[in-house]
């Protein structure tokens, strides 16, 4: 069987978002799963949970990297902020209260991505659209970080085994009304 590989036209922003559904396993990890395909805050982000159970918001645009780093920052924040609550909805994030993972998937690096990349918690990738055999695909890349950033990266305890802080974790929430779990599910 022949393979066809031609670059393919960026993608409209509800097919890139169809095209990340179905790349969830590869910006999340093995093992990820949809918990939002459309959260309706800025930019419309995706929310997946990854093989730990924590959540990672995808943000994306076809073409402004800039918006989609600017509106996942923003989307963080309203879920750091949402998330003991989130986790009662959520049956998929099993309670563990940990801090949520942005990954922030444009045409082409926002700029700083370079220091950017080195932050814990985010992962920056850019996206070239393609054409296999008539069906169109994408290729991720990420962020190349410089040989000392990737490093101190490396031998950095990772933040993705932590959970948030002993006082969050400890607060005793009452059981969400009906009405409350309603408003967190249309989210």
């Amino acid at each position: 069987m022949k393979l066809k590989i031609e670059t393919a036209e960026t993608p409209d922003r509800e097919q890139l978002r169809s095209l990340l559904l179905d790349a969830a396993d590869q910006i999340a990890g093995a093992g990820a799963s949809i918990l939002e395909p459309r959260l309706r805050w800025d930019g419309n982000p995706m929310l997946l949970a990854d093989a730990q159970l924590r959540p990672v918001l995808v943000s994306f645009e076809p073409e402004d990297s800039e918006a989609a780093l600017i509106n996942g920052l923003r989307g963080v924040e309203q879920l750091h902020n949402a998330l003991p609550w989130i986790n009662q909805v959520y049956e998929a994030l099993q309670q563990r209260q940990q801090p949520p993972r942005l990954v922030v998937v444009a045409r082409e690096f926002p700029p700083g991505a370079t220091v950017l990349g080195a932050c814990p918690g985010l992962r920056l990738y850019r996206y070239q659209p393609l054409s296999v055999n008539g069906e169109v695909a994408l290729c991720f890349e990420p962020v190349d970080l410089p040989p000392a950033a990737r490093v101190t990266q490396e031998s950095a305890p990772r933040p993705d085994t932590t959970t948030l802080p002993q006082q969050a974790s400890n607060d005793i929430l009452p059981p969400l009304s009906d009405a409350e779990s309603a408003y967190f599910q249309q989210l």
